[in-house]
């Protein structure tokens, strides 16, 4: 995938798998972009959990603004909490790409367009994420974060067949929808980070779930074949009226 960003692409879709507590779950989160707020996609995440609310297995499909499904991801956290083995799909770019294995070391692919390639990696470092796995680790970590502290960590991105060094720290506070709220800023830990644009999530201040995503997406704009380039995508509350889905509300004509 050509317009695949070098280092956040993976981030969007590393944030979405930690809301549990039930047998089976489901979570979606509503993309605009940022500029315009013009509607994007919907993300329909069905987890399947622990009684204590860990996370073994899950899907996501992902639908466009009109409820066409466009992509959709597996995962399976039953050998690894904070790297999945998993598999994203996008048939109409022609393109996929994960972690089939995490032992003994992890096998990263990806396919563009008929072109394969596969890579065997052990990645350094104490704190190791891919994917959805991502929010587990910044839950965990989250508490060090609320005080003030850096969390270092290293992220491997199966699209790019490597592992990145990352950080994440607290920026500031606020209020969502009257529910206190902390932001956090994820960027490269390199001078990469000069290139890459950060990331910001907003969390409750309890550090149970996400609520807010801005920055670069996992998915393409199919008019361009590029990647959009900063979305804001929101999650949990009710369906806006521009979301189409499976299971969708029906807009109410005025």
């Amino acid at each position: 995938m050509t317009a695949r960003p070098a280092l956040t692409l993976m981030l969007v879709s590393a944030l979405l798998c930690a809301h549990g507590g039930a047998a089976a779950a489901r979570l979606l989160g509503f993309a605009r972009d940022a500029a315009t707020q013009r509607y994007l996609y919907t993300e329909v995440h069905d987890h399947q959990t622990t009684a204590d609310g860990a996370l073994l297995q899950g899907q996501t499909l992902y639908y466009d603004a009109q409820g066409r499904e466009v992509a959709r991801r597996s995962l399976d956290f039953r050998g690894n909490r904070t790297v999945p083995v998993y598999r994203l799909d996008v048939p109409a770019q022609g393109y996929s790409e994960g972690i089939s294995a995490v032992t003994p070391q992890l096998a990263l692919f990806k396919s563009d367009q008929g072109r394969t390639e596969r890579k065997a990696l052990s990645p350094e470092g104490e704190l190791i994420a891919a994917d959805a796995g991502f929010n587990n680790l910044m839950l965990a970590q989250f508490k060090g974060i609320q005080a003030g502290e850096t969390v270092r960590f290293t992220l491997v991105v199966a699209g790019r067949t490597d592992s990145f060094r990352f950080r994440a720290r607290k920026v500031g506070e606020e209020t969502v929808n009257g529910e206190a709220a902390v932001r956090v800023k994820v960027e490269p830990d390199s001078v990469l980070r000069m290139l890459v644009d950060p990331i910001e999530l907003v969390y409750d201040a309890r550090g149970t779930r996400l609520l807010r995503y801005t920055g670069v997406s996992n998915l393409l704009d199919p008019a361009t074949r590029q990647v959009y380039r900063k979305v804001v995508i929101t999650y949990g509350g009710p369906a806006p009226a521009e979301a189409a889905f499976p299971g969708a509300p029906v807009a109410t004509p005025r």
